[in-house]
């Protein structure tokens, strides 16, 4: 009897004291968030099918899942760089990478129908049900094995110095050792990759946006002239420069600000060496800059930031160098404002615990770390000074003007003036023009990367691969694009 009523006594601890919204408030829900993140009257619900509940991994919610069918009303062009992208409307459902089928990259037509399979995150509040941001599933990490006696006593030894790394002093060996595998990972990966005449291509940090289109790359189907794409994990690009400089990446995704840095003769004091013999095979998407700040920060202005730590991305990222252009163009120096480098996973408590003030980061967006932390800390974001726009876009700028627009981040009321870069495709001097030339085939024939790479892949086209991107293009993308100039 008491065991029995131990278990009873758990189920009701278990189970949510307020029943779950009906079908037809989750469908109210979700089309509330579509004209958010798509816009009003774009999309139509036609079907709504609620596909159970659990609760959230992450603690304190729960998860609705559904499977939608979605008719547009009229033309639209998820992947056009300018508009309401197919990333902010998966956000929005919390939709994986590849969970939004029917978007084409050439675009949609009034009467297509898209198929969705979504989560909708909920906490309960004052007695009611309030759905939470969501965010598109993690690229998982990919595994490996060793092979062999010799390799199987290594992985046995590295596990004996990480856990050793953890005990001493206070643990501050771990991150040593974690770069260490992964440096050597990396080698093993690049290596492997050449003996298998494949192409290794560095990528980002896990659930980047960065990694999911190497690892999309990985899963194209081989081309003729062309090894199979591996993915390889990394900080950034920066740290995409480094690899494809000394060789251990062929193909390497990077902001173009940052790359021209490196073609133009590198930056040593963001460890950024000089490349001028790369190369770039596209433009692949624009990422734009965010200044997020709390919510209920007093803080408007970029000025408000005089005096003030702000977050500026991880080392190895290219979001430090990016930062940087933009605090110097808003008269923000180092000596007033101090930088803090961070890993986004780390911002939203340093956002909490007031270590920082602001945060900036550079992606697509809504950038998946920024939902992230949005679903920890509130947060809202600065305009740019429209000077410090100017000064950073004139002829001699790297970056473009851009806008992310409202309703891209749950609650955005309004537009937000900022600037972009795009993020772009760039070889290493060892690839070959034939390589280069299967790559780009692979890439932009038929569907490409648009198949497998989720909602961003959607924004990689023949039609806007020439940028606007101020970097020197090879050769062989040249002719393959049909112009023979620079």
């Amino acid at each position: 009897m008491l065991r029995r009523i131990v278990l009873l006594f758990g189920l009701l601890l278990s189970a949510p004291a307020l029943a779950m919204p009906d079908a037809a408030t989750l469908r109210g829900m979700v089309e509330a968030r579509i004209a958010e993140a798509a816009g009003p009257g774009l999309l139509e619900v036609i079907e709504f099918r609620p596909m159970g509940q659990a609760p959230d991994p992450a603690g304190g919610a729960r998860i609705a899942y559904f499977a939608a069918r979605l008719r547009l009303a009229r033309d639209h062009e998820f992947g056009a760089w300018d508009g309401r992208n197919l990333q902010a409307l998966a956000a929005a459902l919390g939709a994986g990478p590849r969970a939004i089928g029917g978007a084409n990259r050439e675009g949609n037509r009034a009467g297509d129908v898209l198929r969705v399979n979504g989560a909708l995150r909920m906490r309960e509040e004052a007695g009611r049900w309030v759905p939470l941001a969501a965010t598109a599933a993690d690229t998982p990490l990919s595994a490996f094995e060793g092979q062999g006696a010799q390799a199987a006593r290594l992985l046995s030894a590295i596990g004996t110095a990480l856990t050793a790394g953890q005990q001493a002093a206070g643990g501050r060996m771990t991150p040593v050792i974690e770069q260490e595998l992964a440096q050597a990972w990396r080698n093993i990966e690049a290596r492997q990759a050449r003996l298998r005449h494949g192409l290794p291509v560095a990528g980002g940090a896990a659930g980047s946006e960065y990694a999911r289109l190497a690892e999309a790359m990985a899963r194209l189907p081989a081309a003729s002239g062309l090894g199979q794409a591996v993915a390889l994990p990394s900080a950034g690009s920066v740290e995409n420069i480094r690899l494809l400089a000394d060789g251990t990446a062929l193909v390497g995704i990077v902001q173009a600000d940052v790359a021209r840095r490196a073609i133009l003769g590198g930056a040593p004091e963001w460890d950024l060496p000089a490349a001028p013999g790369l190369r770039a095979l596209a433009a692949l998407y624009p990422e734009v800059v965010h200044v997020g700040v709390p919510a209920a920060s007093s803080l408007r202005r970029m000025e408000d930031l005089r005096g003030k730590p702000v977050g500026v991305g991880a080392i190895g990222s290219g979001t430090r160098v990016t930062a940087e252009e933009v605090l110097i163009a808003h008269g923000l120096d180092a000596a007033t404002t101090p930088r803090v480098a961070l890993a986004p996973e780390e911002v939203a408590a340093a956002l909490a615990s007031g270590r920082i003030a602001a945060a900036i980061g550079v992606s697509l967006a809504p950038a998946q770390a920024v939902l992230r932390i949005a679903d920890a800390v509130p947060m809202r974001f600065l305009p740019l000074d429209d000077t410090a726009i100017a000064r950073l876009t004139g002829a001699e700028g790297p970056l473009m003007r851009a806008t992310i627009p409202a309703g891209t981040y749950p609650g955005q009321a309004g537009p937000v003036a900022t600037v972009a870069t795009p993020a772009a495709l760039l070889a290493a001097e060892a690839l070959t023009p034939a390589e280069v030339t299967a790559l780009l085939g692979r890439l932009f024939e038929g569907q490409g990367l648009a198949a497998t790479g989720g909602p961003a892949a959607l924004m990689i086209r023949r039609e806007t691969a020439r940028g606007p991107l101020p970097l020197p293009f090879h050769p062989a993308a040249q002719r393959f694009y049909g112009n023979s100039g620079e």
